[in-house]
């Protein structure tokens, strides 16, 4: 089903954005379908808009 929803988002000029990415295990069978980013406690915990600006800086993501 993943690989079917990413496959019609890009056989539509679309790219896609994976929720709740927890663990290597599931962003590598993201990656592995082709998906194109995620988002999730791997990455980091939910903030408050100051707590991700600081965080945004201090990774140099902008």
């Amino acid at each position: 089903m993943v690989a079917a929803i990413i496959g019609l988002a890009h056989g539509l000029g679309l790219q896609t954005v994976a929720e709740g990415i927890e663990s290597a295990a599931q962003l590598a069978f993201l990656r592995d379908k082709g998906g194109d980013a995620g988002q999730g406690y791997l990455f980091a915990k939910a903030l408050p808009a100051a707590g991700f600006e600081a965080l945004v800086l201090n990774r140099h993501l902008v």
